[in-house]
C-alpha cells in the first residue's frame, strides 16, 4: 500500500514537471503587468484589483492615481471587465476620472507557440483622467489646464489591442499593439505598444501541492516571488506613425509580484520616463484577489486518474 502511494506521488510529480503550464495556470492568469496584457482568465473566475500609483509629473503638479478593476472569465477564452479610475493632484481635490468596459478573447482554442488575443475597450473618461493604462499618440498627458474645466471635458475613445504572447515554463512574454480611436469629432487614431517579460513564481498552486502530497510553501519564500520587465510607449498617429522618440511618452519599469496566498497577490513596478515628454518617474503598485471556482472532487479525480 505504501509503495502504491509513493508511485502515485511520483507519477503526479512527473506529470507536473512535464506540463509546467498546467501547474502554473492559476498563477499565470493573474496578469502581473500594469499595462501589458497576455492571457484571459480561467472560466468562471473573478479577479478584483486595486492599482494606486504615484507619478512625478514633467510639466504639471505631481499626482496620485487609482484604478479599480474587476474581470470575469466567461469562458476559458473570453474575459470581460470593468474599470473605474480617479486621481489626486497636489493641492487640488480628488477627482473621478471615468470608467472603462473591456472584453478580450483568446482566438485559438489551444495554447500555441504564439497565442493571439484580441482586445476591445470602451472608455468614457474626462479630461482629468491621468491613470496610464496605456500611452499613445504624441506629447505629455499631464494636467496643465484648470481642474474644473478638465473634469467637465468628456473624452470618449475605443481602444483596440492585438496581443501575442508566449509561455515557456515559468517565462511569459507578451507584446500588445494598441490603437486608440476617438469617438468624438475629429475622429482620429493614436497608436502605442506594451511589451512584457516575466518569470512566474516557482511555487505550485495550493491545490497542486495538496494533490502531490507536498508541504505548503512557507509564507515568506523566494518561491512566491515573480519578477520581470515592462516597456510601454507611443507610436504616433494616423499622420505620423512610428517612433518620434522625444515627442512621445516612453517608460521602462521593473515588475515584482508576491503571492501572499493562493488567492491574494501584490505587485510593484518602479518605472522611469525615457523621453523628453515622459513623466520623470512612476511608482506603480497593486493588490489583487482571484476567486477561482471550487471543485471539491478535483483532488479525488486527479488521484483516481493516476
Amino acid at each position: 500500500m505504501t509503495k502504491t502511494k509513493h508511485c502515485k506521488k511520483l507519477l503526479i510529480a512527473v506529470a507536473l514537471w512535464a506540463t509546467p503550464l498546467c501547474s502554473l495556470r492559476a498563477q499565470m492568469n493573474m496578469n502581473p503587468y500594469f499595462t501589458a496584457i497576455s492571457y484571459p482568465l480561467e472560466e468562471q473566475s473573478l479577479m478584483l484589483t486595486i492599482l494606486p500609483d504615484f507619478q512625478l509629473a514633467r510639466y504639471g503638479s505631481n499626482f496620485f492615481t487609482g484604478m479599480f478593476m474587476a474581470a470575469y472569465g466567461l469562458t476559458p477564452r473570453w474575459t470581460i471587465g470593468i474599470m473605474a479610475e480617479g486621481q489626486k493632484i497636489a493641492n487640488l481635490p480628488a477627482t473621478y476620472g471615468g470608467m472603462r468596459l473591456n472584453t478580450y478573447i483568446h482566438v485559438i482554442q489551444d495554447d500555441q507557440w504564439l497565442n493571439l488575443t484580441l482586445y476591445g475597450e470602451y472608455e468614457d473618461l474626462n479630461g482629468a483622467a491621468l491613470y496610464k493604462m496605456e500611452v499613445a499618440g504624441f506629447g505629455s498627458e499631464d494636467l496643465t489646464e484648470a481642474l474644473s474645466l478638465a473634469r467637465q471635458t468628456r473624452v470618449r475613445t475605443f481602444e483596440q489591442r492585438v496581443i501575442v504572447y508566449y509561455d515557456w515554463d515559468r517565462l511569459n512574454t507578451t507584446f500588445n499593439f494598441i490603437r486608440e480611436t476617438s469617438l468624438q469629432a475629429p475622429h482620429k487614431n493614436d497608436y502605442g505598444y506594451a511589451l512584457g517579460l516575466f518569470f512566474q513564481p516557482s511555487k505550485m498552486s495550493a491545490s497542486m501541492e495538496a494533490m502531490a502530497g507536498m508541504t505548503a510553501t512557507p509564507a515568506l519564500s523566494f518561491d512566491r516571488l515573480g519578477y520581470g520587465l515592462e516597456i510601454i510607449g507611443a507610436l504616433g498617429d494616423d499622420q505620423r506613425f512610428g517612433f518620434h522618440w522625444n515627442a512621445q511618452q516612453q517608460y521602462f519599469g521593473a515588475v515584482l509580484t508576491y503571492d501572499l496566498s493562493s488567492g491574494w497577490s501584490v505587485r510593484l513596478e518602479p518605472a522611469f520616463g525615457l523621453s523628453e515628454v515622459s513623466d520623470h518617474f512612476m511608482l506603480r503598485t497593486g493588490v489583487a484577489y482571484m476567486f477561482v471556482p471550487y471543485s471539491p472532487n478535483a483532488t479525488e479525480e486527479a488521484n483516481e486518474h493516476f
